[in-house]
């Protein structure tokens, strides 16, 4: 007498999310509700005062931060690192360590001009007399540029950190879950760049 044996259907495997992405993930969560919890309180202060920014009576026309030059150019600055980023990871899960050491340190170099850059606009509105303590605005700009300004060099960081364990052979094609979170946190301070430009520097126009 034959018996008929059924056989079990292979369970589909689904890539599993690795605990070091899935870190990544729960530590950018936190951050978007601490950069989120920033713009909401601009915006609070925006819609509060009957004009914004209150510009104080002896002040020059150019008191306020200005788009132009040094913020358009942090801006594509920081946007190119993003790019240089996001090829360094894909040439090291490909293992081509030369094109990736090259992006890597290109993706540094443009990081440390983006800190030049904002260091630079912060003394020329030092100059203006723009402080931390003149004004409502002045103390959400320097407030939200500024955490922006040390989450980029913490990512520099991360970025040197992960250039040396390369340099060390601690990655490959088949290895590189750190790179890959900390290309993640790199894309990230790229988008909050975004919001901050537009909202600091082009939306004094529109509260006007």
């Amino acid at each position: 007498m034959a018996v008929a044996s059924l056989q079990r259907e292979p369970t589909p495997q689904y890539p599993a999310i690795k605990p070091g992405m899935m870190g990544m993930y729960i530590f950018l969560a936190s951050e978007v509700m601490f950069f989120g919890s920033l713009f909401a309180v601009y915006f609070y202060l925006a819609g509060s005062h009957p004009t914004w920014p209150p510009l104080p009576p002896s002040a020059r026309p150019e008191y306020y931060v200005n788009w132009w030059p040094i913020p358009a150019i942090n801006t594509v600055v920081l946007l190119s690192s993003g790019v240089t980023c996001h090829f360094a990871l894909e040439a090291l899960s490909r293992d081509n360590r030369r094109r990736f050491f090259t992006l890597q340190i290109a993706t540094i170099l443009l990081g440390i001009g983006f800190e030049i850059g904002q260091l630079i606009e912060f003394i020329a509105a030092f100059g203006r007399g723009l402080n931390l303590t003149a004004n409502t605005f002045a103390s959400a700009f320097f407030t939200m540029t500024g955490f922006h300004g040390a989450h980029v060099l913490g990512g520099l960081i991360l970025l040197i950190l992960i250039l040396y364990r390369a340099a060390s052979g601690q990655f490959s094609s088949r290895n590189h879950v750190g790179p890959a979170a900390v290309t993640l946190y790199w894309h990230f301070v790229d988008v909050v760049w975004l919001f901050l430009f537009g909202v600091l520097y082009f939306g004094i126009t529109f509260f006007k």
